[in-house]
């Protein structure tokens, strides 16, 4: 019972440092304020912050949970980016929003390698998803590419289209031969594999 407390408790912990990333993103969207920051929005951060490495601290020492672990570390490193971004880069956050999704690719497979000691198939194709849309956005945010993005979009959409399907149907073919690389439902739990295998040998 007390481990499912802890769980709920570092759920709540995730789903408030969310709302405050989203209020100070909103924030930062609508305004065009480039000066000091504003007390609120700091407040906002340092929440945020602290909420994320809470949840951070308990999913190593407690709960052992990899969703737990990635969003923790998501939440304290989005905003140490975020108060980098206001307060440190020149880029505003409206050039800078990709690269949230990049750290998110990363953090995502960091958590999943640190979970199972091991690179899951199920973590490493979204994580290299987000890191790849992550780097292909920074592109025009950026304005290493000129081009508008929506004129690519209109010429390459098609192309994209096609190849994102045959991705998916190539990925559907690997995880049906190759079942050991997914994250069964199951396998997302308060112990790895390993420490089940610790567990039963004990009782």
């Amino acid at each position: 019972m007390k481990e499912v407390q802890k769980s709920v408790l570092v759920n709540i912990l995730i789903v408030f440092g969310l709302l405050l990333f989203l209020a100070v993103g909103s924030f930062a969207f609508w305004t065009n304020d480039k000066e000091v920051l504003n007390v609120l929005t700091l407040i906002f951060l340092s929440l945020q912050f602290l909420f994320g490495l809470t949840a951070l601290i308990f999913s190593v020492k407690r709960t052992h949970i990899a969703t737990h672990l990635f969003m923790g570390s998501l939440l304290a490193v989005w905003a140490i980016l975020y108060f980098l971004v206001e307060n440190v880069l020149t880029c505003g956050i409206k050039e800078f929003w990709p690269v949230f999704g990049l750290f998110a690719g990363l953090l995502l497979f960091t958590s999943g390698f640190y979970k199972y000691r091991k690179i899951k198939f199920g973590y490493l194709i979204p994580s290299v998803t987000l890191v790849g849309m992550g780097v292909w956005y920074s592109f025009f945010s950026f304005r290493v590419i000129k081009t508008s993005f929506i004129v690519v979009v209109k010429r390459l959409g098609p192309a994209f289209a096609l190849l994102l399907g045959l991705f998916l149907i190539v990925l559907f073919f690997i995880q049906k031969r190759n079942k050991k690389f997914v994250v069964k439902d199951d396998e997302i739990g308060t112990f790895s594999d390993e420490d089940e295998e610790i567990v039963k040998d004990v009782e």
